[in-house]
């Protein structure tokens, strides 16, 4: 399968105790969509399961098996901080280990909490561990609607309204936060170079201007 591809797949990932720590399977993650559908290339997955992904043909199932490089990489030891209590109690927060929080616009889990201080760990839960994957490659996904559906529900967990005219397409209600990403990767994987976003308050559908 080339790069700028879409793809569905299904995907079930492990850690080497057999725990599961993502899926597709609505039967094991509750709130899982049953497949997924992603850009080859885009960055949608891990640089591990991407790889594998490249050598599989549509149908086809695999096992395999991630390094920590080719995963969440290894723990930088440099990621583990000091925090001051003040900075949770001016935001709100009691800390307390095993608790995820955002800071500094960064993911993070607090490990200890001891008096004037915090333990935080801003590596990823997964770094320096290996992985496991079982893959089915079910399509590749030609139909241009349902490329850009199936892009919204990947990077919003739901379909956003939009309409296409030609070589022109104008989504709704687009987080601001995501709007350079995903006009670069309409601009790279699709005919859509110029998307144009709208934002609509209480309407489902309407007639949008198209220009850029």
């Amino acid at each position: 399968m080339k790069l700028g591809k879409f793809i569905r797949l299904e995907y079930t990932g492990t850690l080497d105790n057999g725990e599961v720590f993502d899926s597709t399977d609505p039967k094991v993650v509750e709130d899982a969509f049953g497949s997924t559908v992603i850009i080859l290339g885009a960055g949608h997955v891990l640089k591990g399961l991407e790889k594998g992904l490249l050598e599989m043909k549509i149908g086809e199932k695999k096992e395999l098996d991630i390094s920590v490089e080719d995963g969440f990489g290894k723990r930088d030891p440099k990621k583990i901080k000091l925090v001051s209590t003040n900075k949770f109690k001016s935001d709100k927060i009691a800390p307390y280990p095993g608790l995820k929080v955002t800071m500094d616009g960064q993911m993070a889990t607090i490990k200890s909490v001891s008096p004037g201080r915090v333990v935080v760990d801003f590596n990823h839960p997964l770094a320096g561990l290996k992985l496991h994957y079982k893959v089915k490659m079910i399509e590749e996904v030609l139909d241009t609607k349902i490329q850009i559906a199936e892009l919204m529900k990947f990077h919003f967990g739901r379909e956003l309204g939009f309409e296409i005219k030609g070589n022109q397409i104008t989504i709704e209600n687009v987080p601001k936060y995501a709007q350079n990403k995903l006009k670069e990767e309409l601009a790279t994987y699709t005919a859509f170079k110029s998307p144009s976003f709208v934002e609509l308050k209480g309407e489902t559908h309407e007639e949008h201007d198209q220009s850029s």
